[in-house]
């Protein structure tokens, strides 16, 4: 019959176990865990984390990519300056997505073939209509107040979303050879059902600046999207895509977005400084001289920035410069000595 221990040989016992402070973590460990003495980890289920950092930081730069590329593309597009910023890349679920997107929006269910499922683009209206306004030829000014999209606009606003598309397509090259399909236009988030509730989805959100309009672009791709290339999200693909060069096609493709970009160019007749006093004093006829003889040539400034000398005259009914010499700066010499060197 086997012995049965006294009290003070299981006293003996429990004070041999490896048992942290009860002071200091008594009241916030299990029984269980005291006496095992191993740290105790937190796990949220309803935020459950199923990509790791190295993933996370695989997006953000393919998303910063994805931002230079549109921004470019949307500047030559709309004629304007055009300036997206990534924000951030967050991690949770779909119905906390849903309840963040605002009323109204503009949604856009992306179908990210060969990937299975679907992800959404969603835009604030404060860029929406200055983005129509300028497809329209208007100067680029919004609206006081979101509302949903006419015909019309839907139809002048899809022209740009598919630019959108093809920079996720360019930035996801080295990942997997997307074509992204556009689905039906939403404004609001229950007609557009791309994921169930508890889905974990990543949400990128970006910055973007049109003139004198702010507001967001979001992102926001399903876990189950993203599942086939999971193994190729890594610090792998990060630094074999920042070594891929650009492919010919890439390269006149950005070629001919560049070429389309508007700049302004001015020429400066001259300067003058005068007194506030003198300032007041204007009146229509006044004269001011601005120290520059009519025969003297001008500064051609392009995108403010001295580039050229002129000598200003008239062609048909217009006024006109014509180029005499061309205003090297540091950089300009550094290329042509570079250049002079590899010959």
């Amino acid at each position: 019959m086997p012995s049965i221990l006294s009290q003070r040989e299981i006293d003996a016992l429990l004070s041999a176990l490896p048992v942290e402070d009860a002071g200091s973590s008594g009241s916030s460990m299990s029984p269980d865990a005291l006496r095992v003495g191993r740290p105790v980890k937190t796990y949220d289920f309803r935020h459950p984390s199923k990509f790791s950092r190295d993933q996370i930081r695989t997006l953000e730069f393919l998303h910063e990519t994805f931002a230079r590329r549109v921004q470019t593309a949307l500047s030559a597009y709309l004629r304007t300056v055009v300036q997206i910023t990534m924000l951030n890349v967050e991690q949770g679920v779909y119905d906390e997505y849903v309840r963040q997107v605002p009323s109204p929006a503009v949604l856009y269910p992306v179908t990210m073939d060969p990937l299975p499922g679907r992800a959404a683009l969603e835009l604030h209206t404060n860029i929406v209509f200055i983005m129509v306004d300028r497809l329209l030829g208007g100067l680029g000014k919004g609206l006081g107040k979101g509302r949903e999209l006419t015909d019309v606009e839907q139809t002048l606003l899809e022209t740009v979303v598919w630019e959108v598309l093809s920079a996720i397509k360019e930035a996801w090259v080295n990942i997997v050879a997307l074509q992204p399909r556009l689905g039906e236009i939403a404004f609001t988030p229950q007609f557009m059902q791309i994921a169930p509730h508890t889905e974990t989805v990543l949400t990128i959100r970006f910055e973007v600046r049109i003139l004198d309009g702010t507001g967001t672009m979001r992102i926001c791709i399903p876990e189950n999207v993203l599942e086939p290339v999971m193994g190729q999200l890594s610090d792998q693909a990060l630094s074999a895509g920042t070594r891929r060069a650009l492919s010919f096609e890439q390269t006149q493709d950005l070629r001919r977005n560049l070429d389309r970009v508007m700049i302004p160019v001015v020429g400066k007749l001259g300067e003058a400084d005068i007194s506030v006093d003198e300032v007041i004093g204007l009146k229509v006829g006044d004269v001011i001289e601005l120290g520059r003889r009519t025969r003297d040539e001008i500064e051609v400034l392009v995108a403010g920035i001295t580039k050229f000398h002129a000598r200003p005259g008239i062609l048909g009914r217009h006024n006109a410069l014509r180029i005499t010499q061309i205003v090297r700066g540091e950089e300009d010499e550094e290329e042509t000595g570079s250049d002079a060197e590899a010959r």
